[in-house]
């Protein structure tokens, strides 16, 4: 077996993500090879792929994004990623333990005597209902829920995507365009989704 250097091992990984030199990849198969770009910025994928791809075309990602193809979603280290909407399917369960306990490390003082089940189901009805929302919406239907808590909590206040499956139902931001976030349930991702750009 051969044993990497430190050196060996460096362009390995850069490699790998496609850092060494641009690929000739189309944008799907990039960010499916990645296993999922940074995205806490909307524009933050745009870079990313523009740094590996020879033939970035940025409006190719914001069709990928409208067509719900692509979608920002909670998984890794808590932060937003764009994934394919395959992986956003395949891959949330396998971190909802992981992202349950950093939610509690960020708001353990504020959750004493509360349901962390019951915000889950409360949280996953409202996305499932498939109006979009925003994260300042849900935290709307939260308070009126818990209303006793609506002033001191920061889980009511700014609700954060730990307690349910959700992705980006509309695009925060598209190719020198910005919107508000809007999510939904990322049980209601198809595989091969088609939604109208308008």
């Amino acid at each position: 077996m051969t044993r990497l250097g430190a050196r060996a091992l460096n362009r390995a990984t850069l490699a790998r993500q496609l850092l060494l030199h641009r690929a000739d990849l189309p944008v799907l198969d990039a960010v499916q090879h990645l296993c999922g770009l940074q995205a806490q910025e909307p524009q933050e994928p745009f870079a990313g792929l523009c740094s590996r791809l020879r033939a970035f075309d940025p409006e190719g990602l914001s069709g990928l994004l409208t067509d719900r193809r692509v979608v920002r979603t909670t998984l890794m280290r808590r932060t937003i990623h764009l994934v394919t909407a395959e992986d956003a399917l395949a891959r949330r369960a396998r971190h909802d333990a992981m992202l349950r306990q950093r939610m509690l490390g960020v708001y353990r003082g504020d959750l004493n005597g509360v349901d962390l089940d019951e915000v889950a189901t409360t949280a996953a009805e409202v996305m499932a209902h498939g109006t979009p929302r925003t994260m300042p919406e849900l935290g709307r239907v939260l308070a009126e829920r818990w209303p006793g808590r609506r002033g001191r909590d920061r889980w009511v206040r700014r609700p954060r995507p730990g307690w349910s499956r959700w992705c980006s139902s509309r695009p925060a931001g598209v190719w020198r365009r910005s919107a508000a976030a809007e999510n939904g349930a990322t049980a209601a991702l198809d595989p091969a989704p088609t939604i109208p750009r308008g």
